[in-house]
């Protein structure tokens, strides 16, 4: 009976515990998509006042556009009168209600998430079956200091029910064989738990190497990001104040600096693509256009675009006999190709060669890239850039995943001060996507 006993007490805080997590995730969540989601599309005017039905309609539009969560389940946006200004569900948009205790407190500047059975006021007739996770955060406009309104959603509890009942049976298991090997013998139990305890510790070890990792990546990756971005802002930032402030610039002038403003946007404009492109290939949402493709024709035309691009690099191309045939997206293929070669040449010193050749293994075609550069770090960064070369550090990323998306092999070999190769493979046959493989030589 003791056991027992403290079985239903540890389930009971545990429940509380798996509860308050979920409802503090809930709280992140909602204050992250107001300020990055909903926010940016409204002004304090509009929260005041509330929205045409153009309005409604175009706030509709780029939150999809934005891919927000398919397990929302409603939201809303109200202004400090109670009023709904913008919800998913058009019914509730004009509508006032009685301010309760949770939006006042968004209202007061502190978020706050909840569990509702979905039956409260503002839900009448909008049958939101319950338990629901209910969230408010509040919005806060730049330059104003108080609350302007606040953002509602309503997550499913489903989730948080069946964490619990997962923890629970897993707890009551435990405790079950505990209990029998108790009685059992006491040695056995000893030693089991000491190893799940050394198990665990392990993976503890483990996660949070690869966290650390991760964080490493992520610091690395946004420094780099924003130092572009930092460039490319200075410089439109400078150009158009001396444009704007001088009084003595002829026209020709005017064109030279509106040229550097144009560059630095296209760069910008440029990062932010393939930022795109990036998390739409990590997310699955790229469809591939596949057709039957000459492998040497499309490597012909990539070198060409380089080479006006680029006239002074030197690229050899060493085309593949057989006149290699794949099944693969011809445009993906060619932005692959294009980032490799735009590396190869970036990366390396000036009027140094490139080289680029096709050749048939068993069952797949594989296309090499080679450099005469400074090299590649493990993790696929450039040991020292030459050349004065720029970039987002989001090609290689991008590489890989097409790649990937290819069922194909990307690798690369690498001698620090002696160039880089860099591999990756294509199967002959139309097949599922393989693991992406990459690896070092020092």
């Amino acid at each position: 009976m003791p056991v027992v006993a403290l079985g239903a007490v540890i389930a009971q805080e545990l429940n509380a515990d798996i509860q308050a997590r979920y409802l503090a995730t809930g709280r992140t969540s909602a204050t992250l998509i107001a300020q990055a989601g909903v926010q940016p599309l409204l002004n304090e005017q509009e929260l005041s006042g509330g929205l045409t039905t153009d309005q409604v309609a175009q706030i509709d539009q780029r939150l999809q556009g934005a891919s927000l969560s398919n397990e929302v389940i409603r939201i809303k946006v109200w202004n400090r009168a109670g009023t709904v200004i913008y919800s998913d569900n058009p019914a509730l948009i004009g509508r006032t209600f009685d301010i309760d205790a949770d939006l006042k407190e968004a209202l007061e500047g502190n978020a706050s998430a909840s569990v509702t059975d979905g039956h409260d006021e503002e839900n009448s007739g909008d049958n939101l079956p319950g338990p629901l996770i209910q969230v408010y955060a509040p919005l806060v406009f730049q330059g104003n200091v108080n609350v302007s309104g606040a953002f509602e959603l309503y997550l499913p509890y489903a989730p948080v029910q069946a964490a619990i009942d997962s923890e629970s049976h897993q707890l009551y298991a435990l405790l079950a064989i505990g209990l029998a090997l108790f009685y059992a013998s006491m040695f056995p139990i000893v030693a089991l738990a000491d190893r799940w305890r050394r198990r665990a510790e392990a993976t503890a070890i483990a996660n949070l190497a690869m966290q650390e990792r991760l964080n490493s990546l992520k610091s690395q990756f946004l420094i780099r990001i924003s130092h572009q971005f930092r460039t490319a802002l200075v410089g439109i930032t400078g150009f158009s104040e001396v444009i704007r402030d001088s009084e003595q610039l002829d026209l020709d002038e005017v064109k030279a600096f509106a040229t550097d403003i144009h560059d630095d946007a296209e760069r910008l404009d440029q990062a932010f693509s393939r930022m795109l492109a990036l998390d739409e290939m990590e997310a699955g949402r790229v469809a591939l256009d596949k057709s039957q493709v000459d492998l040497n024709r499309i490597v012909s035309d990539v070198v060409e675009r380089a080479h006006k691009q680029t006239p002074a690099a030197v690229i050899t191309v060493t085309p593949d006999p057989s006149s290699p045939v794949v099944d693969c997206d011809h445009v993906r293929v060619q932005q692959l190709l294009s980032i490799l070669i735009d590396n190869a040449i970036r990366y390396s010193p000036a009027a140094s060669q490139v080289d680029v050749s096709v050749a048939k293994r068993a069952g797949e075609f594989e296309v090499t890239v080679s450099d005469r550069g400074s090299g590649m770090a493990a993790d696929g960064g450039v040991v020292a850039p030459g050349n004065g070369a720029r970039g987002t550090g989001l090609g290689l990323p991008i590489a890989r995943q097409i790649v990937r998306l290819h069922g194909g092999r990307i690798w690369f070999i690498s001698k620090p001060g002696q160039g880089t190769q860099v591999h990756f493979a294509l199967p002959v046959e139309a097949k599922a996507a393989l693991q992406t493989k990459v690896s070092t030589t020092a």
